[in-house]
C-alpha cells in the first residue's frame, strides 16, 4: 500500500515537471483536485519559505511554514541569530525576527516585515499518522529551493534519553533530509502539514516534530515556567517529571522550587510527560500554574502557585 502511494506522488511530480508549476496562478493552483499529488506538492512548496540568518551553526539557511497573521513557524535552531531574513516561493525577500521560541521543542515563530506572497499552511492532525503512511517534505537543501522527497512514516514517539530535545515526541520518517531542511514542512498525501521537519538521526532517519506539538506551541501564549525537566518513574509505579534546572529569576525559581524537586501535577492535571505540562502552561487561566510536587525523598506532596512568565524575543524591523 505505501510502495504503490509513494509510486503514485513520483509520478504526480513527473507530470508537474511538465506542466511548469511557475507559469500557474495560485488562485488556478487550488481550483484543481487536491488529489493531484503534483499539484498538492506545489502548493505546499509556496508555502514554504527559506529562512537566512547570520548564526553558522545551521549553515545560515534552515526553511519554515507560512501561518495565518504573516508568520512564519520553523525550529528554534534556525531562527537564532540578529539578522534574520525570509524569502518566499517568488523571491520576495523581507526581514524577519523572532518572538517566541522554545528550544526543548524546537519551535520559533518569526514575525515578517513584509506581506509573504505565499498562502498559509492547513495543520493536519499527527495522531491519526500510522507506521507505514507516505509523507512528503519540502525544503531548501544545500541550496536547492523548494525540493521534495517522499518517503513513509517509521514510527511516533520519543527516544527517552536524558536529552530534553530527544524526550519530546517525534515523527520518525524514512525519507531523505540535508541541511537546509531543517524548518520544512512534513506532510500528508492531502498536503496537510502533520509535522516540522527538525533533523536526521542514525540510520538515516528523519525527525519532525509532530503537529499536536505545533498547536500546542501556537496556542501557548508565549509564557515559560523557566525550568529543565525529565520524566522519572515514581516507586508506586506512577511517572513524573524531575526539575533539573532553573532558569535564575524565572517563574519556577521566584517560587522557591529547586532541582530535584519532583512535579506531580499541574493545575490537576497529572504530569506524567512534558507535553502534560507543556498543555497545563498552555490551559493556564491569568498565566497561574498550580503544581503539587514532593521534595527530597519526601512521600508528603508540597503546594505551590507559580505565576508564568511571558516570552518575548524581539520585532521584526
Amino acid at each position: 500500500m505505501a510502495r504503490i502511494g509513494v509510486a503514485a506522488f513520483q509520478q504526480g511530480l513527473a507530470e508537474r515537471r511538465v506542466h511548469n508549476p511557475a507559469q500557474t496562478s495560485q488562485t488556478e493552483l487550488m481550483s484543481k483536485p487536491s488529489s493531484f499529488p503534483g499539484r498538492v506538492a506545489e502548493v505546499l512548496r509556496r508555502s514554504t519559505v527559506q529562512v537566512k540568518s547570520d548564526f553558522a551553526a545551521v549553515g545560515g539557511v534552515g526553511s519554515g511554514i507560512i501561518l495565518p497573521g504573516n508568520a512564519v513557524l520553523t525550529n528554534a535552531h534556525v531562527g537564532r541569530g540578529n539578522n534574520i531574513s525570509i524569502e518566499c516561493w517568488d523571491g520576495a525577500a523581507m526581514r524577519a525576527a523572532a518572538v517566541r521560541s522554545d528550544s526543548q521543542r524546537d519551535l520559533c515563530l518569526l514575525e515578517c516585515a513584509g506581506n509573504l506572497t505565499g498562502p498559509p499552511v492547513t495543520l493536519g492532525d499527527s495522531e491519526r499518522l500510522q507506521p507505514g503512511t507516505p509523507v512528503f517534505a519540502v525544503g531548501n537543501p544545500l541550496g536547492f529551493i523548494g525540493a521534495v522527497s517522499t518517503g513513509t512514516v517509521h514510527s511516533i514517539g520519543s527516544f527517552g534519553l536524558r536529552s530534553p530535545l530527544l524526550r519530546q515526541s517525534w515523527i520518525r520518517a524514512r525519507l531523505v533530509l540535508a541541511p537546509g531542511n531543517s524548518g520544512g514542512p512534513l506532510a500528508d498525501f492531502t498536503g496537510a502539514v502533520v509535522g516540522l521537519n527538525t533533523m536526521v538521526v542514525s540510520g538515516g532517519i528523519a525527525l519532525a516534530v509532530p503537529s499536536r506539538g505545533i498547536q500546542s506551541f501556537l496556542k501557548n501564549s508565549g509564557v515559560t515556567l523557566g525550568v529543565t525537566i525529565r520524566p522519572v518513574r515514581l516507586p508506586d509505579g506512577a511517572t513524573a517529571l524531575m526539575i533539573l534546572e532553573l532558569s535564575p529569576g524565572g517563574p519556577a525559581d521566584v517560587a522557591s522550587l529547586l532541582p530535584g524537586d519532583i512535579l506531580l501535577s499541574a493545575n490537576d492535571r497529572p504530569l506524567v510527560s512534558p507535553d502534560a505540562l507543556e498543555q497545563s502552561m498552555t490551559d493556564a487561566k491569568d498565566g497561574q500554574l498550580h503544581l503539587v510536587f514532593r521534595r527530597g525523598g519526601q512521600s508528603n506532596a508540597r503546594q505551590v502557585t507559580v505565576q508564568l512568565q511571558p516570552v518575548r524575543l524581539g520585532k521584526a524591523a
